[in-house]
Formats: structure tokens, sequence, C-alpha cells
């Protein structure tokens, strides 16, 4: 497996910067490090760039419709935070019951969860709204769930989760083709940092990179609509685009 200060050894030949066999300077090796570093937190704001979706769980508390989820600024963390790394994206939500049911939760937009009237009731809920905010998200739920009760939430998280950065002998364990994808688009920000040309071969591995992630990386989308819309006149859930429910 590469190690970071491998990846950016091949970078930088790539780029003309070291000679074949060439070692990497300790104080290059700092700044490239730091270019490394910066690329990775960029690419987190591209999901279909992050391969792997984490189960995060919290039991629920009596009483408690709204909890915080990401890495808590201090030790005292309170009973309704979800300590994890910030999740960039919520794929998918489902709150397990003593007896091992699910219940799918559907997350939904500020203009939806503004127009509940009542959000104190007493419930199980099927919905909720995630508030951003830094460093903590927050999950507010449209009724006060059930105690004992676990929500359970697919996300993708940093990819800096999964791609270390800290040092130059950190070892990169990732699929196939983000080694090579690295390789090429780091050159490009190496390139402009070391006064580089960068070769019209090198700046198109560094997309066709990237575009097969995104390719591989792809979660199918599944088309819903509202429970509200499905009605019992055409077929318990059903509903006829053309015609309507």
């Amino acid at each position: 497996m590469a190690t970071v200060g491998g990846l950016i050894r091949s970078s930088m030949r790539k780029i003309g910067v070291l000679a074949a066999g060439e070692a990497l300077p300790a104080d290059e090796g700092d700044d490239a490090l730091q270019v490394f570093s910066q690329m990775v937190d960029a690419w987190t704001n591209e999901t279909l760039l992050i391969p792997v979706v984490n189960v995060v769980t919290k039991e629920l508390i009596n009483n408690v419709s709204e909890y915080t989820i990401g890495v808590y600024p201090s030790t005292s963390i309170p009973d309704n935070h979800i300590e994890t790394a910030r999740p960039e994206k919520i794929l998918a939500a489902f709150i397990r019951d003593s007896y091992e049911t699910d219940y799918i939760q559907e997350v939904i937009d500020v203009k939806t969860f503004s127009r509940i009237s009542r959000k104190t009731n007493g419930s199980r809920p099927s919905r909720f709204y995630v508030r951003q905010g830094w460093p903590l998200n927050s999950i507010l739920f449209e009724s006060v769930p059930y105690a004992n009760e676990t929500l359970h939430l697919e996300v993708v998280q940093p990819l800096s989760g999964i791609l270390p950065a800290a040092s130059l002998t950190e070892v990169i364990n990732l699929p196939p083709g983000y080694e090579r994808a690295l390789i090429f688009n780091l050159c490009l920000d190496l390139a402009d940092e070391w006064g580089k040309d960068i070769s019209s071969l090198v700046a198109t591995n560094a997309v066709e990179g990237k575009k097969w992630l995104k390719r591989n990386n792809y979660r199918d989308l599944v088309l819903g609509m509202d429970r509200a819309i499905a009605t019992q006149r055409k077929g318990i859930g059903s509903y006829i685009i053309e015609s309507g429910p």
C-alpha cells in the first residue's frame, strides 16, 4: 500500500520537481503535505468522491426531540449528542424499537419542518429536519420520540476519516483507482505551488481519475412520494403520475 509520502514523490516526479529516484527533501515534504491535506479537505465537498457509507446509532432519550451530531468541542458531552464525525450527508435513517422492528425516517427540508404546527407530541416520529451548523449539525424530529428506541443513520462522513494526511508515513488504504486519481490531481496543486507547467496528459488523467471514482461511487436515487399523496382509491401506497391519486 502506498504512503502519503510516496504519493507526493510520485506527483513531484510527474511535474518535474524531483528526478527519478531522488529523495523528498524534508522542507519540501512538509510543504507538499500541507497541499495534500488541503486537497483532501476540498474533496470532502464532493460526496461522490467518498467511497464509504458509515452506520451511526444513538439510543433516544425520553422527552428529547433535538439532537446534535458531530465532534463535540469539549469533553463534557450532553446526553442528546451523537458523537461522530460531522456527516456530509445522511443517506437513510430509521428508528428501531425494542422488538427489532424498524420505522423509516424521512429527511425533510426546513420549510416542511416549519409547517408542522405542533412538534411536542409524544409519538414515534417518521420525519426529521437536519439543521446545518459548525462544528455540529442538529437533528430535529417532528415529534418527541419514545425512549429506549434507537436511531440508525446511514451517513457519508469527511474523506479525511479514511484518508489520513497527518504525516508522510501515513498509509493510504482506499479502493482501486484512488491512488492514481490522488497522484494526478495532486500534480495540479503542487505544480501551482512550485511554479511548474502541467502537461495535457497529466491534466486529462486528473479529470478522468475523479470521473471514474464518482461513477463507481454513484448511489442510485429511488423515486419517492409523500405518504399523504397515496390513497386507497387506486390501491394502497400507489400513485399514478399521469392522472394523480
